[in-house]
């Protein structure tokens, strides 16, 4: 058994086929879909690196078997999650351990000194949430959602108010007004200043294998005289291997909710997976959010814990 940094170089290849495989095995998602990884690589690692934090992929680890992995730990931004090939659970409470030690620089310390370690874990892989709490873990009552719906058999159609349009991605080239509206759904106490964020990330994720397949949708407000008219946005990773997608972020504007956007967001989402053979489409929800996901179409497949310990 061997125990190794990732090396995006000599790793990325040999990991991405390695959660393909464990997909395949499952055809769920208790591993990481290779979406997510690039994701992290290409997305968050920019936008952690951009705000002087460390960046997650320089903190997983590979455990390897005669050369084959059998396990990973991949850290997303202040958390931990542990991606093991079935038949080799038996290594879990290792990986945790190791990445109590190795993964601190993760986490910020409190002023009392202690890290609040997290582990992410499935609940349908009930070994790890009774090896966690032997540890020491507590479970947080908020929890994670993965989230599916096949396209090929969703019934949904984009129906939007009147004066709305939905596009996609090609159909609208001003990038940095998509990109700014995506975070100004997550932040919007910054409407008022007028904000526009940095297209660092935004440019970084077009180095993914995974972007010529992968696709925008946004949906746009016709009537407003403001310069940015994008009311919502989301990204589709698209896997042509194992004809899965990833929706990842989603977003809309604060002022433009409770109008059906979010439904629509979504419905022009699935056809467009449909019309690229996707046969499974993905979002992940935490906590209240699964019920819009599920409003627009998507089935629940798993819940998904937050596992606390302190640490000094």
């Amino acid at each position: 058994m061997e125990i190794k940094r990732f090396d995006i170089e000599k790793d990325l290849k040999r990991l991405e086929n390695y959660l393909r495989d464990c997909y395949c095995s499952t055809g769920n998602m208790t591993s990481w879909l290779p979406e997510r990884l690039h994701d992290l690589i290409y997305r968050m690692d920019v936008q952690y690196k951009d705000c002087g934090l460390p960046k997650s992929a320089d903190y997983i680890f590979i455990w390897e078997d005669n050369g084959d992995i059998i396990g990973c730990i991949l850290p997303d931004g202040d958390a931990v999650y542990m991606s093991i090939k079935n038949g080799s659970e038996s290594i879990f409470a290792d990986m945790v351990t190791y990445a109590e030690k190795n993964c601190l620089p993760l986490f910020q310390k409190g002023r009392d000194g202690f890290v609040d370690f997290l582990v992410i874990a499935n609940d349908s892989l009930a070994y790890r949430g009774k090896i966690l709490t032997e540890m020491g873990y507590r479970k947080q009552i908020n929890e994670d959602y993965d989230n599916y719906v096949y396209p090929h058999t969703a019934d949904v159609t984009v129906e939007l108010p009147d004066g709305y349009k939905l596009l996609y991605g090609d159909e609208y080239p001003d990038e940095a007004m998509k990109w700014s509206a995506l975070n100004l759904g997550f932040h919007p106490e910054l409407e008022a200043h007028g904000y526009r964020n940095g297209m660092t990330a935004y440019d970084s994720r077009k180095k993914s294998s995974m972007y010529a397949d992968s696709f925008e949708v946004i949906i746009t407000d016709e009537n407003t005289k403001e310069e940015n008219n994008v009311c919502a946005y989301c990204f589709v990773y698209v896997d042509t291997v194992t004809k899965t997608a990833l929706i990842e972020p989603v977003s809309t504007r604060e002022r433009y909710r409770h109008k059906g956007l979010g439904t629509a967001l979504m419905h022009g989402a699935i056809l467009k997976c449909r019309e690229k053979v996707v046969t499974k489409c993905y979002v992940n929800s935490y906590d209240w959010r699964r019920k819009f996901y599920n409003a627009a179409g998507f089935v629940t497949e798993d819940s998904i814990g937050f596992w606390h310990k302190l640490l000094k």
